[in-house]
């Protein structure tokens, strides 16, 4: 009988974890840049780790839910894919993030998955830049926001030693805003002071996406330094540099989540001479309101 309860159990759970692939997060983030001035409410939608692979989310109620935040800009934070036959699939995706339309446009970078591709990950760049989204392989792009220069600094991916980030800073600006995409997080442990950076976004641990075990990524190989502090989703401040990491709309190995959620999140940047940042990390629970979107 006890197996049969076993049994009953782990059913449900798996089912349950499924259904949670089909229930995005809108997370609104808001955060101010001190000592700054000129940036005033800039709206930011970050993208993370699509996965075509294991995505629940049809291209056209991800084109609605992004719609729906009125961005300024959006952003994606690489782990697309990692199978050839998927890049099709992927740029329907991206036709249906495209038509949202920002004002200041579409910037990318690319994550492990996307470099399992090995040398057709060149044939996918070219696939997106044709769509006219951005995709910066260690390097920068300077765009105007009404007279204050907004640099976004695209750095590869970490994971894999596909990095450069010395590359990624050789023409960037020192006015301005610094925006920096990294796929993986633990990037911001091989930045140094003088990588100027005023907001720091990545994905890649998906905030552990099947959390039956508490604490199991304090031990888990191959997600780096920084889970083994608990830095696993959400806004931190590490070695001085403030990075906040998304849970990701798409699932790596299995397609299923438990006490984690596919998340869209809204970075509202503006500046002033005082900024929210604390060393010790508070929940994502404990940002701003998230808006639930059945």
């Amino acid at each position: 009988m006890i197996w049969w309860f076993a049994l009953a159990t782990l059913t449900l759970l798996l089912a349950y974890s499924y259904w949670n692939t089909f229930r995005p997060v809108l997370r609104d983030v808001e955060m101010t840049i001190p000592n700054k001035n000129g940036l005033d409410d800039l709206k930011i939608v970050q993208l993370s780790d699509l996965h075509m692979e294991r995505q629940s989310i049809s291209p056209q109620r991800m084109h609605s839910l992004v719609a729906a935040a009125n961005p300024d800009l959006i952003v994606m934070t690489g782990d697309y894919l990692d199978r050839y036959h998927n890049i099709d699939k992927c740029l329907e995706y991206l036709k249906e993030i495209k038509r949202v339309n920002p004002k200041y446009g579409i910037y990318m970078v690319f994550g492990n998955h996307d470099h399992y591709l090995g040398d057709q990950i060149d044939e996918f760049a070219e696939a997106i830049e044709a769509l006219g989204c951005h995709i910066l392989r260690n390097e920068s792009r300077t765009i105007d926001i009404n007279g204050t220069p907004l640099t976004i600094i695209g750095i590869d991916d970490f994971c894999l030693g596909k990095s450069d980030i010395a590359k990624s800073y050789a023409n960037v600006p020192e006015e301005g805003i610094h925006l920096v995409l990294a796929h993986d997080p633990n990037t911001v442990l091989a930045m140094k002071e003088d990588h100027k950076a005023d907001y720091i976004l990545s994905g890649h641990f998906h905030g552990g996406q099947f959390n039956l075990i508490p604490y199991l990524h304090r031990i888990m190989g191959g997600f780096g330094e920084l889970p083994k502090q608990d830095i696993l989703k959400g806004i931190h401040v590490v070695n001085g540099k403030t990075l906040y990491i998304s849970e990701g709309l798409g699932q790596s190995g299995l397609n299923v989540r438990l006490r984690s959620r596919p998340e869209i999140t809204v970075h509202t940047l503006r500046t002033g001479n005082q900024a929210v940042r604390t060393s010790k990390v508070p929940k994502v629970e404990t940002l701003a309101p998230a808006l639930e979107t059945a």
